[in-house]
């Protein structure tokens, strides 16, 4: 946790004694995230109930420690995950409560790993009271990950798509960075080719490991942060965060 503004502190690969403005231009993806979460949990009031649909080891339930907050998985992921602090195992198909029960709805890096969205999009919606807000989040470029559980990847018009046909509103669904960003990170994955896992702890590696933590891990990243708003379009991302809302009448 940040003591200076009580937010949660995003969980990255970058060494610690990096400062935190050099963090947040090597690491974009995950702060991008970070502080969208940030923002929707001190605007949540203290008697919302929130559910977050996708919880995983419940990252993000710090930002939303002074709400209702209802963490719920089908806790298949990661095999070294630790999923004991859930309230519910449950599939996302057919969610254990009652109609319009809550304010906020979650479901971060979750969508890719279903294989019917539409379903838990429309159960989502069920969930939600008219005016709730449902803040999402779903990936376009990346690698498969959780697998095999990895189905998806996600336009901006198939997101658009799925919330209006769940008779959503739409309010904002924002690309997360742009071409450079997403170079950056993919530069940044290069020592996992590099130097496999068998070779890590080898002395010969470490003026290799050295070089590659220089130039591939800090400094093209540094660079290609400033490159990004360049890209104009941003068709080519990590993914998108999401925000819809429920309606106070159905159409």
């Amino acid at each position: 946790m940040n003591r200076k503004t009580g937010h949660l502190k995003p969980l990255t690969r970058a060494p610690r004694f990096l400062p935190e403005w050099v963090k947040r231009r090597i690491e974009v993806n995950v702060y991008e995230l970070y502080d969208y979460i940030g923002k929707a949990g001190a605007l949540t009031p203290s008697d919302a109930f929130v559910l977050d649909a996708g919880a995983g080891e419940g990252r993000f339930k710090p930002e939303f420690a002074h709400t209702n907050y209802i963490g719920v998985d089908l806790a298949v992921g990661d095999v070294d995950w630790n999923y004991r602090d859930l309230d519910a195992i449950c599939n996302l198909f057919s969610l254990p409560f009652e109609n319009n029960k809550f304010d906020v709805a979650l479901c971060l890096q979750t969508l890719e790993h279903v294989t019917e969205p539409f379903i838990v999009i429309k159960e989502l919606t069920r969930v939600l009271k008219p005016g709730g807000r449902l803040y999402l989040s779903a990936p376009q470029s990346w690698h498969q990950h959780q697998k095999p559980h990895d189905y998806y990847r996600y336009t901006s018009f198939g997101l658009k798509f799925l919330f209006e046909k769940a008779n959503l509103i739409v309010e904002e669904i924002k690309p997360m960075g742009g071409y450079f960003w997403f170079l950056s990170f993919q530069l940044q994955n290069i020592n996992y080719w590099l130097f496999p896992r068998g070779m890590k702890g080898r002395r010969w590696t470490w003026p290799l490991r050295a070089i590659n933590g220089l130039i591939f891990q800090l400094i093209l990243p540094l660079f290609l942060f400033y490159l990004d708003p360049l890209d104009k379009t941003k068709d080519e991302t990590f993914g998108y965060i999401c925000t819809a809302i429920k309606p106070y009448r159905s159409p």
